[in-house]
């Protein structure tokens, strides 16, 4: 008969919630095995048993935001308009943004121009971009983004909802319907400049 769990699922999530308040409030230097368990209310024998290190505990959280952010854009269906679906797919962005606020600049911590999709962290992060991307492939069929190619349009518009979460995050865009409407002029008028002829 095998030994039973001391550490289950709920204090692997608690972990994980303390680990990504230390992180955001006070830097990666500040997130040890003894300050998390600490701030928990158990040991850091837990921490190893659940995460195996300190390394593998960031890792947990960075699996943590990318699947949050895969799972807001793979459930936008695929609407009619793709220039339409796009703003969805932006305001999911924003969804997982505001959801896993302290976890947001790991997300970002993943994207890097030398990132390899045999990483599975990298690969979770891209399969939202690849979301993007497909919404983008028809709009560039329709001939809607002139002169421009999909991977331009892509890293455009990540672009543009980065600075937007990284605002809002700071408390920047003003209340939710401030900031809805500024998310949507934003995103809207970045759109529209695609779909004029590019010089």
């Amino acid at each position: 008969m095998g030994r039973p769990k001391q550490h289950g699922e709920q204090t692997r999530a608690a972990l994980l919630t303390a680990a990504a308040d230390l992180l955001h409030h006070q830097g990666r230097a500040a997130v040890s095995a003894r300050r998390v368990a600490d701030a928990v209310g158990t040991t850091t024998r837990a921490v190893y048993s659940l995460f195996g290190d300190m390394e593998g505990l960031l890792r947990a959280l960075s699996v943590d935001v990318a699947e949050t952010m895969r799972r807001h854009h793979e459930e936008i269906g695929e609407r009619d308009d793709p220039v339409a679906e796009i703003v969805e797919l932006a305001f999911g962005y924003r969804a997982a943004a505001l959801e896993k606020p302290n976890l947001y600049s790991v997300f970002v911590d993943e994207i890097r121009g030398d990132a390899r999709l045999d990483d599975p962290v990298f690969a979770l992060v891209f399969r939202s971009f690849d979301r993007v991307l497909r919404a983008v492939r028809r709009c560039l069929a329709d001939g809607r983004f002139p002169g421009w190619t999909e991977f331009e349009v892509g890293r455009f518009l990540l672009a543009v909802v980065h600075g937007l979460a990284s605002l809002e995050l700071r408390g920047i865009l003003g209340d939710d319907v401030s900031a809805r409407s500024i998310w949507r002029e934003s995103v809207g008028a970045a759109l529209a400049g695609l779909q004029t002829s590019r010089v």
